[in-house]
This record gives structure tokens, C-alpha cells and sequence, in this order.
């Protein structure tokens, strides 16, 4: 690398949410980010190799009852610890990183989010969650 030529990024983005939680829920997938409905499309396809490394969420409004678990899915089983948002300490706002590598993907398999809440969830919340991925270089 020359030494004025910027470093390459390996890290993405993939965005996701429901634009009204239910109450109770188990397991719902989440949209990818810009798609009209809740269920159009809920994985994207990584045409690298690489890992989950971090999740991001937040509600609309602070949380005043009940929690909601978001977690990232590779091919749509669980692939990494869930995030909780809940009135005492993460109410509105929660993020998490975790090491490259421990939550590994091959190429073309799809990142998905879903997410659990319980009865006293406060109902018609909107959930955005972010999942951060570092690819391998070819």
C-alpha cells in the first residue's frame, strides 16, 4: 500500500426493522432496511467470507414496559448473542461489539435480524437494528 493511500474497510452495515413489534412474539424476522412491508425481504446475502462483529439497536420511543431481544441470524438460525431493550436500563438505545471471528460466515450465506418480545411489551414500537460485518479480502 502506498503510504498516502487510504485503508480499506472490511467492515459493512446492514440495516433492519419492523415497523411495529407485536406483543408477545417469538423469533419474527425482521425487513432489511428500505423494503415497503415487514415481510418483504428479511436476509441479505454476503457474497464474502467473514463475521458478525457488532449490533446496534434502537426504539421509536423509550421503552416503558416489557423487552424486546433483538438478535442477528446467518441463513436464519440464531448466530450471535440478542441485544435487549427494557425501561431500566437500556430503554431507548443498546449496542454491542463482538471479536472477528466468533460469530463466522461463509460467502453467500444471508444476514438476517429477528426479534422476541414479551406480553407487556409496549405494542406498534418501531425496532431499527444495525448489524456490523467484517468481510475477508479476497
Amino acid at each position: 500500500m502506498a503510504e498516502n493511500e487510504p485503508k480499506k474497510s472490511n467492515y459493512s452495515t446492514i440495516w433492519f426493522y419492523v415497523a411495529s413489534a407485536s406483543t408477545p412474539s417469538t423469533d419474527i424476522e425482521m425487513s432489511v432496511g428500505g423494503e415497503a412491508t415487514a415481510a418483504d425481504c428479511t436476509q441479505q446475502p454476503i457474497p464474502w467470507a467473514g463475521s458478525i462483529v457488532g449490533m446496534s439497536l434502537q426504539v421509536e420511543a423509550a421503552c416503558g414496559a416489557g423487552t424486546a431481544a433483538v438478535y442477528p441470524t446467518i441463513n436464519g438460525v440464531t448466530a450471535a448473542s440478542s441485544l435487549v431493550i427494557e425501561a431500566t436500563t437500556n430503554p431507548q438505545y443498546t449496542a454491542a461489539a463482538w471479536r472477528r471471528g466468533l460469530y463466522p460466515f461463509t460467502q453467500n450465506q444471508r444476514i438476517g435480524a429477528q426479534y422476541t418480545t414479551t406480553g407487556t411489551w409496549t405494542a406498534a414500537q418501531s425496532i431499527v437494528a444495525a448489524v456490523f460485518v467484517h468481510v475477508e479480502e479476497n
